[in-house]
């Protein structure tokens, strides 16, 4: 037998609409949390590696210190 339904509540399609968007405004969210973390670490990385050159440190270098 098929499921039944409260009269009032919201139809299948409905649901699987509200469904749709909180799933693409969650992964929304995400991305923008991603983005504003790896933009941060990003800073951070060019800051340091900026001030380690200026310093004579070199990343990676083959040439002794």
């Amino acid at each position: 037998m098929a499921l039944m339904q409260a009269p009032g509540g919201p139809s299948p399609g409905q649901t699987c609409a509200l469904i749709l968007i909180f799933t693409v405004l969650l992964q929304a969210l995400c991305v923008a949390v991603t983005y504003v973390y790896f933009t941060n670490e990003l800073k951070q990385f060019a800051e340091t590696d900026c001030q380690g050159l200026m310093s004579g440190q070199q990343r990676g270098s083959m040439l002794p210190p």
